[in-house]
């Protein structure tokens, strides 16, 4: 039992109404995704500048914590006191190790 709807075909003048609506429906859209602030995104995180200053951190610590609280650098305010905290406690090992060891 094959039941066979009959569709009545669009006009041309019809579709390309649709098509107009469609192309301004994506235009809106194009420039609210614009004007939508950016979400940060995870490889911000990893630039050239940063991925350096993450190895003078471990290396050198003392030029590592300048590099994070220059006034060029991207860190935000918190990541910049947890780095810092971070800095103080590597200083802290080493100074033990030497001390001590």
């Amino acid at each position: 039992m094959s039941s066979k709807v009959g569709r009545k075909k669009k006009s041309s003048a019809e579709k390309s109404e649709q098509r107009s609506e469609l192309k301004e429906r994506n235009q809106k859209l194009k420039e609210e995704l614009a004007a939508a602030p950016r979400q940060p995104n995870v490889l911000d995180k990893l630039s050239k500048w940063r991925v350096a200053t993450y190895a003078w951190i471990i290396f050198l610590p003392p030029y590592g914590l300048y590099r994070v609280w220059s006034e060029e650098s991207t860190f935000t305010s918190p990541e910049k006191v947890v780095w810092t905290f971070m800095i103080i406690a590597i200083m802290l090992r080493f100074l033990w190790s030497i001390l001590f060891a």
